[in-house]
């Protein structure tokens, strides 16, 4: 796949549209769900996915042929998707200190929940934390950034995003576990 990847890459950047096509489609396949982690739905998520391929057809020359195409858009993909939903968070919280938030704690019960559900139920119940609780809950657990680095990413203070993140964690246990068998964000 890479060398196919590779040979499409190519016809990109000599501006060929049916190459620009097949980047698209394959992108749209494998990162679109990134995109879900930061927005409020499908509609804006095609659109914010739309912003994010601009950026790597335009960043094409900066990828180095034979290496990891999805792991590059990807890192891409994340930092614009945070640029986004942090240009339209209205009401960021601001608290300069917290103690003894105990977020680094691992949560079996959540943990075993989201291991139930299927990639998109878990996408749709995240899609239904406000904004500041999606962004730091999506860095934390999904993408893996700590909470220094969610700092540098989203202007959100290291403590305010510790508690974000348990309040995140505490309004997915109240959407997961009395439905943890239906459906309902349909």
């Amino acid at each position: 796949m890479s060398k196919e990847i590779d040979d499409i890459i190519k016809g990109c950047k000599k501006y060929d549209r049916a190459s620009q096509k097949k980047l698209y489609d394959f992108t749209y396949l494998s990162l679109a769900n990134v995109v879900s982690l930061y927005v409020k739905d499908d509609s804006e998520r095609d659109w914010v996915f739309n912003q994010c391929m601009l950026k790597v057809y335009n960043s094409l020359n900066s990828f180095t042929l034979g290496s990891n195409y999805l792991a590059w858009a990807r890192t891409i993909i994340v930092r614009n998707s945070i640029d986004h939903a942090r240009s339209h968070i209205r009401h960021l919280t601001i608290i300069t200190s917290i103690e003894n938030v105990k977020c680094e704690e691992k949560d079996d019960q959540l943990e075993r929940t989201l291991g139930q559900l299927a990639a998109d139920d878990i996408v749709k119940t995240i899609q239904h934390l406000p904004v500041n609780e999606k962004l730091v809950f999506t860095l934390f657990e999904i993408e893996g950034y700590s909470h220094k680095e969610i700092e540098k990413l989203s202007n959100i203070k290291e403590n305010t995003s510790k508690w974000l993140l348990t309040k995140a964690r505490n309004t997915l246990k109240k959407y997961l576990f009395p439905i943890s068998n239906t459906s309902n964000f349909k």
